[in-house]
């Protein structure tokens, strides 16, 4: 009973963490609209340039998850049978993750408003949290793979996840 009641409650700490963070998520991306640019004309650049990174890494794997994840017919994406290492999943872990992380610093760097930049660190911070959560669902799922793979591959770290992939690929030219 003592099991049944903890799970419980680590579902609904869960539930919770995710409910905030989509609402976080939505609230930056609403304020992206509503607001106009921030007085700072490079950061405003510098933010399109991250938003437009994260539909890369927001899209791709999807495309890389339906050509490698052994997804059952009329599945959707998330479902994979295998382990996917190839493609973003070669240089960061959660790419789709870091892709609502990129969105909620970008909308900080182009209103440059109190509001998005409180909703945007909260995203980031549940987001995170969610991450680590990922990472030990798939440990449970895949095992000693994911688990190798998680030593090979940084979490989020997209300039650290970049300088392995091409040292590994210097490696074996």
């Amino acid at each position: 009973m003592a099991d049944r009641t903890a799970q419980r409650r680590t579902t609904w700490v869960w539930t919770s963490l995710y409910a905030v963070w989509g609402v976080a998520l939505a609230a930056v991306l609403v304020l992206l609209f509503l607001l106009p640019p921030g007085g700072v004309g490079w950061l405003v650049h510098v933010g399109w340039g991250v938003f437009a990174i994260s539909a890369l890494l927001g899209w791709l794997p999807i495309f890389v998850f339906r050509r490698r994840g052994g997804i059952p017919k009329r599945k959707s994406y998330i479902h994979t049978t295998r382990l996917v290492t190839s493609g973003p999943y070669a240089v960061v872990r959660h790419p789709q993750y870091l892709a609502g992380d990129f969105i909620a610093v970008a909308v900080m760097c182009i209103t440059q408003h109190w509001g998005a930049i409180v909703a945007g660190a909260l995203a980031v911070v549940t987001n995170r949290l969610s991450m680590r959560k990922a990472d030990r669902d798939l440990v449970e799922r895949f095992g000693d793979p994911y688990r190798e793979y998680m030593d090979r591959v940084p979490r989020a770290s997209l300039v650290v996840g970049v300088c392995r992939w091409i040292r590994n690929r210097s490696r074996r030219s």
